[in-house]
């Protein structure tokens, strides 16, 4: 059975209506919680988190699906701000879903046209789980698994061509000399850094 051309156009309009802002407790808040960002144009929801309080002038795109508000699927995600006189961003590109970075992807965070952090792999819920990051101005690359904000589990840093690898703790790596710390204060790691 074919559609008349008419009620074909309005189940498309259907499909494409916004679906406008996300509930008031959903929102991502500035030096707060993380909460969803709306694009503003097509009402698609995009998961955000980690941006100070003094950011302005905030912005969302995404050029994938989103049929009930958070985007979904494949696409590229931007949420952009000003902070201190700079422009900022994130970027993902992969796959989201609920809103949030899910299965592979890449995640760049900007301070003007600079790459700050680049992050190559496996997300869950938002938060990269393994994989390649990258800190281009320091020289610093880890390759391994990741919980939250420090490595975790098998990895190997490199910074400025020193290697460290093995099993790390929440970004704590115990060496033959000691405890090496990165992600965190060496303080907080059974021991002292090296």
């Amino acid at each position: 059975m074919t559609l008349p051309k008419t009620a074909a156009l309005a189940v498309l309009a259907m499909l494409c209506t916004a679906a406008g802002p996300p509930p008031e407790d959903q929102r991502m808040v500035p030096g707060g919680r993380g909460g969803f960002v709306s694009d503003g144009a097509d009402g698609c929801w995009l998961w955000a988190s980690g941006i100070r309080a003094s950011a302005q002038n905030l912005t969302a795109s995404w050029s994938g699906p989103c049929p009930e508000g958070p985007a979904e699927g494949e696409g590229r995600a931007e949420v952009r701000w000003q902070e201190d006189g700079a422009e900022r961003a994130m970027i993902y590109e992969g796959a989201l879903r609920r809103g949030k970075n899910e299965g592979r992807g890449i995640l760049t965070l900007l301070s003007g046209k600079e790459i700050r952090v680049r992050q190559e792999g496996t997300f869950r819920d938002d938060y990269f789980v393994s994989g390649r990051v990258e800190f281009p101005s320091a020289n610093i690359v880890y390759e391994g698994g990741w919980s939250r904000t420090h490595p975790n589990g098998r990895g190997r840093l490199v910074i400025r061509g020193r290697v460290f690898e093995g099993d790390w703790t929440n970004g704590c790596l115990r060496t033959p000399q000691g405890w090496f710390a990165f992600t965190r204060p060496a303080q907080e790691c059974e021991g002292r850094d090296t």
